[in-house]
């Protein structure tokens, strides 16, 4: 089942801090991500569709997809099928409103960062780096932002730290509290949630539920292969061929996605791509605060296991298939030394050893 994920700019029911019905003429969608929930091969892929992808709008030309939705949610739908090739199963959009009281009514979303986030357009400050629960108006700032100093191409590193808040998120809403809360936390938000006439909130909180069962493990993220281009003196994304309808095809046909879509040029691979696996090599505890901070960052944290005998000391192993993973891990453990030991660190998966001699975590008390 396909189903494309809305993140609307109304700003209905916004009183302040990204401006207003006024200011902001048509609608479109901050925010395309394409959902494909595989319970045959037990996994959810999610899609995100750059904003400034130029694609055919069915009936209206070529233009940026967020635009589509200017045309309202059928002819959104028309492109989003006509760009991946995939049928369409159900619609579900969501406002700032809506995205804001479902972040609220979780209690907030714990986001650990490694270097500071500030943008005054978006209304996002994050001065330095370490650990945060963000709430409503300031978790709106951290998906929306795309002015962030050292970002290369703004659209794709806010679609990596849209990742990176999902993992977050997902890890609160499969929390046992929420779980068992869920049809509380749908009703925060469903005045502000449009839906397609098949799918209803009871559907809606079945399919949550059934995704729940898949853990972590289960949910991949992907991105849409595109590279930057300007066409008229306008800046755009462009597929990138073959990689793109590879990407589509094998999503469709429910085969191995590989590395496609896990990278965007010029930017970092996000830690919602990155699996960690944590051992305990006599760390009186700190195993269990690193694993609980990396999977607070968005990464995807394996349960704590005890370490072999051979490692005592504190430190990120990884292997000749894992150095890029390394590269993300260490941003955010920079106080851990690394090394390359295939031994312990295997295909992709990065290995993180915490001894009795735990250097600590930079930014966090």
């Amino acid at each position: 089942m396909q189903l494309p994920v809305l993140g609307s700019d109304s700003r209905k029911g916004i009183t302040k801090g990204f401006g207003d019905t006024k200011a902001v003429h048509g609608q479109r969608s901050d925010t395309i991500l394409l959902v494909q929930v595989d319970l045959r091969h037990n996994r959810t892929v999610v899609l995100s569709i750059p904003r400034d992808l130029r694609v055919n709008i069915p009936g209206h030309g070529d233009g940026k997809i967020n635009t589509a939705f200017n045309f309202g949610p059928n002819t959104m739908v028309r492109t989003v099928e006509s760009l991946t090739g995939l049928k369409v199963n159900h619609y579900v959009e969501v406002n700032f409103l809506g995205f804001e009281r479902l972040v609220n009514a979780l209690g907030g979303i714990p986001i650990c960062i490694n270097r500071p986030l500030i943008d005054a357009l978006a209304g996002l400050k994050l001065p330095k780096a370490g650990c945060y629960n963000l709430h409503g108006g300031q978790a709106l700032a951290y998906v929306r932002a795309r002015h962030i100093q050292g970002d290369n191409i703004p659209d794709f590193f806010r679609i990596s730290r849209q990742q990176q808040f999902m993992r977050s998120l997902i890890s609160k809403v499969l929390s046992a509290g929420s779980v068992f809360h869920l049809p509380d936390l749908i009703r925060a938000v469903q005045d502000n949630l449009t839906l397609d006439g098949n799918l209803n909130l009871y559907a809606l909180q079945d399919l949550t539920k059934k995704l729940g069962q898949l853990g972590q493990r289960g949910v991949a993220f992907r991105i849409v292969p595109s590279v930057p281009v300007q066409i008229g003196g306008v800046d755009y994304l462009q597929l990138e061929e073959p990689q793109a309808g590879i990407l589509f095809d094998r999503i469709g046909k429910g085969l191995r996605l590989g590395s496609l879509g896990i990278t965007a040029p010029l930017t970092a691979l996000s830690p919602a791509n990155v699996t960690v696996k944590v051992l305990d090599a006599a760390s009186g505890g700190a195993a269990q605060r690193v694993a609980g901070y990396l999977q607070r960052a968005g990464f995807v944290v394996a349960p704590v296991q005890q370490a072999p005998s051979g490692l005592t000391k504190s430190q990120i192993l990884w292997s000749a298939t894992s150095a890029t993973q390394k590269v993300v891990v260490s941003s955010y453990l920079t106080l851990f030394p690394t090394k390359r030991d295939s031994q312990h660190a295997t295909g992709i998966t990065v290995t993180v050893v915490v001894g009795p001699d735990f250097p600590g975590i930079e930014g966090t008390p």
